[in-house]
């Protein structure tokens, strides 16, 4: 309810506030206001918060609340912003209301007798509504005074359908005890943690880690008050798939459909962020399977009742508008709503649309198998099994992918890509290598670095092969933040031993690589000895078994640009450039004591790969 307001006359100066609330609470001088609950993943809304406002506006619903709360009108006034919502929803169309309405109940309104005996799901019925569609938001104005017993009321109004959110969790009252009491379906994330969010890295890991929790414990978390891109753009990054705030829309009289434009945005957002998980990811357009669809309103409940008994096949129905998919019903989910005598008789004569569910997972052809096993585990326990409906890039139904399906080929993908990682740092090795390097080559700009250690052999003798593998590791991290900044089609492969591969498409600054080699040179140090960081060299044995004194192990970039050497280059000469380019790094090396880049400035020709696998 939070932006409630509530008219004051023009006689106000000789009223009380309290009189003044009496009168709007029984004029009915109210309105109520739906924003939207944002699914990011379905760019439509999963509901609507309702919020009521008194007209005309004059007075906010903080001073209204506690002027009602020091008189002892608090029931009064949540009744007639309750009793007004629900008039309100009962007056949308069949479509909107399959969607999810949150009615704001503080924890001493949830427990009086009134509230328990008059907030029923026949009350609901009555006015059309189903309280499946219901989400009571726990609003903690209060804190909690018996757990005991919110626990049976929070219990009670689960088993008549209802679901439950917990409000501004993170500040106030909302506390992991009442988190406890309530195990909401839904958790909404407090605004103040929210804001500014992108500039705070602390609140990002708070973030993260209440994320992680949501799905621990089979919530959805949903971010409130979020108002600016770049606040969502880090919230998508950290998982939140559920958002509301102003950055989507203002509280209206009325529901409106999202702005194309934002939809678009969002989807740009989420594309960005769905990168595949590992090397040999592929899209699942190609593990769709043929689906039946219907068109909306056309086929009802017993119409699909009958198709269920005499086609044990059938297990999910997808309903389009315009071959769009809007909706989705599966087996287990219409005898659930409509099994036994009340709900045959409720739901028979009616389209199919009315028992479907409107939030379903629904990703393009073009997701990533790993992407999309991660986003179809992360639903809720009603949800968890139902089939992936998949459309293709302008949004129309291509098909549905089971979960057997995805689980199946994401666990082959994660095998293949494990034994083509490299065992000590994880990252990509040779067969990932090759396939960048030819595919880089078809096309005439690109940028390959080569890397390696020079006096890597000398360390590992001197300090042992565990502080080797370490050094090892810490390259790798270094270098990986380094690709990191060159864009975000830049990727990182270990050949093997002190070898790396940087690949990505254009040009590359210099001053890019120049910030690796520097930040080698500085991360490198907690590798040595103070006394070898004073003199900048270390004792060591070379091939004879003389001791020798060697410079500190610094890091050899040589960097070739695909618009020198030309398009159809093969890998193999690549790397034979690179050999040579590198040799000339490790000779300044020694001299200078630090690492180098090198960038290879002749323009080569292309060698086709037949003359080079005969040579």
């Amino acid at each position: 309810m939070n932006g409630t307001s509530l008219a004051v006359s023009e006689h106000a100066p000789k009223l009380t506030l309290q009189d003044e609330l009496e009168r709007a609470i029984a004029s009915r001088a109210l309105v109520t206001y739906f924003q939207p609950i944002v699914d990011l993943r379905a760019g439509m809304p999963l509901g609507y918060e309702l919020l009521s406002r008194f007209v005309p506006p004059t007075l906010t619903i903080q001073q209204a609340f506690d002027v009602a709360e020091q008189g002892g009108m608090a029931w009064d006034l949540e009744y007639a912003c309750r009793t007004t919502a629900i008039d309100a929803i009962s007056t949308l169309s069949p479509e909107l209301r399959g969607l999810r309405f949150f009615l704001n109940v503080s924890p001493q309104i949830l427990s009086d007798p009134r509230f328990v005996a008059g907030f029923t799901s026949s009350l609901l019925q009555s006015h059309d509504i189903d309280q499946n569609r219901i989400v009571i938001e726990v609003t903690e104005r209060e804190s909690v005074r018996d757990y005991p017993q919110f626990e049976r009321l929070i219990r009670h109004y689960v088993n008549q359908g209802f679901q439950i959110a917990l409000d501004d969790f993170g500040s106030g009252h909302s506390s992991l005890v009442t988190l406890l009491s309530s195990t909401p379906h839904f958790l909404k994330l407090d605004r103040e943690i929210v804001r500014d969010v992108h500039l705070d890295s602390y609140r990002q890991r708070l973030v993260r880690s209440l994320v992680d929790l949501a799905a621990s414990i089979d919530t959805r978390l949903v971010a409130e008050g979020v108002e600016l891109w770049e606040e969502l753009q880090v919230l998508v990054r950290l998982g939140v798939r559920y958002a509301q705030g102003f950055l989507f829309e203002k509280p209206r009289p009325h529901p409106m459909p999202l702005e194309p434009a934002l939809c678009q945005r969002i989807q740009a957002l989420l594309q960005h962020e769905d990168s595949p998980r590992n090397e040999l990811d592929e899209t699942v357009g190609r593990m769709v399977s043929a689906c039946r669809s219907v068109e909306a309103r056309s086929l009802r409940c017993a119409e699909l009742d009958n198709d269920y008994r005499h086609e044990p096949s059938l297990d999910e129905v997808v309903i389009v508008k315009e071959h769009t998919p809007v909706g989705l019903v599966t087996r287990s989910q219409f005898y659930g709503r409509t099994g036994g005598p009340v709900g045959y008789s409720l739901f028979s004569r009616r389209a199919i649309d009315e028992v479907a569910k409107i939030h379903f997972l629904r990703v393009a052809e073009s997701t990533h198998v790993t992407t999309l096993a991660r986003l179809a585990t992360e639903r809720l326990h009603d949800d968890l099994y139902d089939p992936v409906v998949v459309t293709n890039a302008a949004g129309r139904l291509l098909g549905t992918v089971t979960m057997k399906q995805l689980i199946v080929r994401s666990a082959e993908l994660e095998i293949q890509n494990a034994a083509g990682a490299n065992p000590l740092t994880g990252l990509p090795g040779n067969r990932a290598i090759t396939r960048w390097l030819l595919e880089l080559t078809e096309h005439g700009n690109f940028t390959v670095v080569y890397a390696d250690l020079d006096r890597f052999k000398e360390f590992n003798d001197a300090y042992g092969f565990l502080c080797g593998d370490e050094f090892i590791r810490v390259a790798a991290h270094t270098l990986e933040v380094g690709t990191s900044r060159l864009g975000e089609d830049a990727r990182l492969g270990h050949i093997g031993g002190d070898d790396f591969v940087i690949a990505c498409r254009g040009a590359v600054p210099v001053e890019l690589l120049q910030r690796i080699c520097d930040d080698f040179d500085r991360n490198k140090m907690n590798m040595f000895n103070a006394a070898d960081i004073e003199r900048a060299a270390f004792r060591a044995v070379d091939r004879q078994g003389r001791e020798v004194i060697v410079p500190l192990t610094t890091l050899s970039l040589a960097a070739i640009g695909g618009t020198l050497v030309g398009p159809g280059l093969h890998p193999a000469l690549l790397s034979q450039i690179a050999a040579s380019l590198k040799k000339k790094a490790k000779q300044e090396t020694i001299v200078t004591g630090r690492s180098v880049v090198l960038f290879e400035r002749r323009q080569q020709a292309s060698v086709p790969a037949e003359r080079l696998n005969a040579g």
